[in-house]
């Protein structure tokens, strides 16, 4: 029941980030410890009594908290995003940080590729919203709604899907969905899979990406 319990809470604020501009559900997966758990789940379709609760908690937090979040984000933008953008930044680097000092990653050469890489790609895919328009098309969505599901980070929709779910615009939502739906069953997969080659250098990959996307979102705010 211990778990159950921890795994309701983790859903709730992995939900909560879902509602958030920049963080991602898996990124707060890694901080409560059950992002491996998912990928099991999901690659594997092993454990069903931890992810249930999980995903209650999920569903419950992005409808209790969608309005309060965007009524914050639409009247202290600045306030919101710049708050937002630095907690990305602390969390990259810890996860960076914490990682390589407990010798759970590859060091060396293959760490500073590692993590420039990551930074590169956090870089452009946190710069993604210069495609989006006030009506994207379908297609693009669904991109937008991969994307977001297999990469840790906002794409810059966040304005775009946050009042879409207060306003329950399923014309937005339902494409979004089949594109977060795509990356669930394509890419826990295929990263399980890197997870079990390279072993937790693949969290200095995760918080390359977060770091990239906290530092162009802080860039975006100030500049």
């Amino acid at each position: 029941m211990k778990e159950q319990i921890r795994y309701f809470i983790a859903g709730i604020f992995i939900g909560i980030s879902e509602l958030l501009p920049g963080i991602s559900g898996a990124t707060v997966a890694l901080m409560f410890g059950v992002y491996e758990r998912i990928l099991i789940f999901l690659s594997k379709l092993k454990g069903l009594d931890l992810i249930i609760p999980l995903l209650l908690g999920m569903v419950l937090s992005v409808f209790l908290f969608s309005s309060l979040i965007n009524y914050l984000y639409e009247n202290f933008t600045y306030i919101f995003n710049i708050f937002i953008a630095i907690l990305m930044i602390g969390y990259g680097i810890f996860l960076i940080i914490n990682t390589y000092i407990k010798e759970l990653a590859i060091r060396g050469l293959k760490f500073y590729i590692n993590l420039f890489i990551a930074i590169v790609i956090g870089l452009y895919l946190s710069r993604f919203h210069t495609l989006i328009s006030e009506e994207p098309q379908i297609m693009l969505l669904v991109i937008l709604g991969f994307i977001a599901c297999s990469f840790l980070l906002s794409v810059g929709a966040y304005s775009l899907i946050i009042q879409s779910i207060s306003n329950f615009n399923f014309n937005v939502l339902l494409p979004f969905g089949i594109g977060m739906l795509a990356a669930l069953v394509l890419m826990p997969k295929l990263i399980n899979k890197i997870y079990e080659k390279y072993g937790k250098s693949i969290l200095i990959f995760f918080g390359g990406l977060i770091l990239a996307a906290g530092i162009n979102g802080l860039l975006s705010v100030v500049t």
